[in-house]
């Protein structure tokens, strides 16, 4: 199902590719961690969009959920969901670990950013990785894609806004756990805080507005 769109604009500021948590953890069941199996079916679709991306010469960011080691960061997420499960999520999400690694079929290219995040948002935290890239290259506008549609893309999707970034989500390049969890996060999302398109409609954007060299 399509979402309506707040605008239809040709957009005339840079744009970034801001891709959440296409890692090991999420897109392989044997992890026991949060697998979203619909993810495996936009790996592909995430990796063409990548490419018109890079043609226009803008940037593609791979954002990767990392968890701290120890007991004490993100008090309120292990009350939630208790220290066993909190503890197996810390290990599964470690840097340097399995589950940490992104994808091996995602598509990325030498002059693609990677940075870490700490929390479901990747503009959570104030200067951040992420928003450090974005606020360094003079950036005001993300189109967000990746795994889970409703935790950490939805999140960092509504920071973003917040934060005064202008945010596209492209609905196929977008997965999570239920397709029905994933079309309640797109309905909810456009009726305030983002575009939603299909990554068709924004390679038509991108050709309209492209110049050459942005984002480098």
């Amino acid at each position: 199902m399509t979402t309506p769109s707040m605008t239809d604009p040709t957009p005339t500021e840079p744009l970034a590719l801001v891709v959440v948590d296409m890692q090991r953890a999420f897109l392989d069941a044997s992890v026991g961690f949060r697998f979203a199996p619909a993810a495996l079916d936009v790996v592909e679709p995430v990796n063409a969009l990548a490419r018109r991306v890079r043609a226009a010469g803008l940037p593609v960011v791979w954002v990767l959920t990392t968890s701290r080691p120890g007991t004490e960061d993100w008090p309120s997420l292990r009350r939630l969901l208790g220290d066993e499960a909190m503890d197996h999520r810390t290990g599964v999400l470690e840097e340097g670990s399995y589950g940490h690694a992104l994808w091996p079929q995602m598509d990325v290219a030498p002059q693609d950013a990677v940075v870490r995040k700490y929390r479901y948002s990747a503009m959570a935290e104030p200067g951040g990785e992420l928003e450090g890239f974005l606020r360094a290259r003079g950036i005001r506008r993300v189109a967000v894609v990746g795994t889970q549609t409703d935790v950490c893309c939805d999140a960092t999707a509504r920071d973003a806004m917040m934060a005064g970034i202008d945010v596209v989500l492209v609905e196929d390049c977008l997965a999570a756990e239920t397709p029905e969890r994933h079309e309640a996060a797109l309905v909810s999302l456009a009726a305030a805080f983002a575009e939603v398109v299909t990554s068709d409609e924004l390679g038509e954007q991108l050709a309209r507005s492209a110049r050459p060299g942005a984002g480098r």
